[in-house]
């Protein structure tokens, strides 16, 4: 059952000492939910930052990223206290994890491609799981994503370095700058990232 599966978290940290406490309360928030999903998730990144800036007042932010079958899902959020900041990012992986699974239960429901490969016992999983997170939700229904088409952009796109993409991204006004890599030819996303310096996203 795919509740059994392992999730592997990995959990590193900036300006904060990773304690036994600290990784086990990590580990058992993230596991709770994650181990529901079972095969579909392929990876947890877990990252904790602490701002030793004394005029910050929300200064703990804890951020994860989820490798799921076919997404990559993110939360963050940023409290005075680093186990307050746990509890919020937990919640709001299981509410994304609830729209994701809600997908593949219609997806299964209409025999589309996307719900191939999984089992009656685990449709039902999904079921128990989106039940569970509506309850911590006070049962309130979850808004379609608008994902209607509001502007489209066409432009030239001649490749260019990765150096030079962040330089690129230096002079934008955005957290990410898209560009075709002249090493390999492939569309590749540089972006910067929360907790400092620059990561780079390209497809297989």
């Amino acid at each position: 059952m795919s509740s059994a599966v392992k999730i592997p978290i990995t959990i590193s940290g900036n300006n904060v000492e990773l304690t036994p406490a600290l990784k086990q309360y990590i580990n058992e928030k993230l596991t709770n939910t994650l181990s529901k999903v079972g095969r579909l998730v392929t990876r947890c990144d877990a990252h904790l930052t602490v701002d030793k800036n004394p005029s910050v007042e929300n200064n703990a932010n804890f951020e994860v990223v989820v490798s799921v079958k076919g997404t990559v899902m993110r939360a963050s959020k940023s409290t005075h206290d680093m186990y307050a900041s746990i509890d919020a990012v937990a919640d709001s992986v299981k509410r994304k994890l609830r729209k994701y699974k809600e997908r593949i239960i219609d997806a299964h429901r209409q025999g589309k491609p996307e719900a191939m490969g999984f089992d009656e016992e685990e449709i039902q999983g999904f079921k128990d799981f989106t039940q569970e997170v509506a309850k911590m939700e006070n049962s309130l229904p979850v808004p379609p994503a608008d994902m209607s088409l509001m502007k489209k952009k066409t432009f030239p796109m001649e490749p260019i370095s990765v150096e030079d993409a962040v330089l690129c991204l230096d002079y934008i006004e955005h957290d990410f700058y898209v560009f075709k890599n002249k090493e390999n030819g492939k569309i590749a996303v540089v972006y910067k990232r929360n907790h400092g310096g620059v990561g780079l996203i390209e497809p297989q």
